[in-house]
């Protein structure tokens, strides 16, 4: 907060969030901005561009941020690696697990540097490896023997900012400075009998699992529970996740 204080001078910030997907980080920033979020600061005020490649989701952003009465979001249909916007026109760019699904992830991070003004600052929400992360683990070792595809198989690359040196680099190479990284260990708390793989596997694996039968999503759903019964304690799922936040400033 501090950092997007100075950076602002006392105007009104410009965000950008990319791949925001169903809204989030977009609407929690947009809600500290116009002062309604437990976390706002009085310093800070401004807009939020929402934006996703997927025109479908721009409109159920656009819809959501209507029916929620968020008046500073906007909702823009864009590729991050070709961001329709000028340069040096955002204060602060957020993308939450988006940047390694693009085509070619370091074209994205130099678009999100040009249009950054100087001393804007980027940050990007990254996974950290596969053997951190037993929910993706699980996954792709079900599907794997289920399906015959994997991460790997359907060309997925989840992983490829996981080493913290590398994905430093990448960063400096985009044209950023001031870069840190931080490795987070949360640990959900889910109950036993909810499927909540399903939504991410859903994401990631969509045209496959529509693909299968009904036998075969079922025997995936009790191999998913099995994979990750180890996780239960006290009747809830309490499976960790290991993701970067990966930061730097345009100078």
């Amino acid at each position: 907060m501090p950092i997007l204080a100075r950076a602002a001078n006392g105007r009104g910030l410009t965000v950008l969030d990319l791949a925001s997907g169903v809204g989030e980080p977009a609407f929690g920033i947009a809600r500290m901005l116009a002062g309604d979020s437990d976390d706002a600061d009085e310093a800070l005020h401004g807009h939020v561009i929402a934006s996703d490649i997927v025109p479908g989701m721009c409109a159920g952003l656009a819809e959501r941020a209507g029916a929620e009465g968020i008046g500073n979001l906007s909702v823009v249909a864009a590729d991050m690696e070709k961001l329709p916007f000028g340069a040096g026109t955002m204060d602060a760019i957020s993308c939450r697990f988006g940047v390694m699904f693009c085509n070619d992830p370091d074209a994205a991070l130099r678009d999100a540097n040009r249009v950054l003004r100087t001393g804007g600052r980027a940050a990007f929400m990254l996974w950290a490896p596969l053997v951190d992360n037993p929910l993706f683990a699980a996954m792709d070792g079900v599907l794997g023997n289920m399906l015959g595809t994997g991460f790997a198989d359907a060309g997925l690359d989840l992983f490829g900012f996981a080493d913290p040196a590398s994905a430093t680099a990448r960063m400096a190479r985009a044209g950023f400075g001031d870069i840190t990284i931080t490795t987070h260990n949360p640990a959900g708390r889910i109950p036993e009998r909810a499927a909540f793989w399903k939504p991410q596997m859903e994401m990631l694996f969509g045209p496959q699992l529509r693909a299968a039968t009904d036998a075969e999503r079922g025997a995936i759903d009790a191999a998913m529970f099995e994979a990750l019964r180890p996780y239960v304690a006290d009747g809830h799922f309490q499976v960790p996740i290991c993701f970067h936040t990966l930061a730097g400033v345009k100078g």
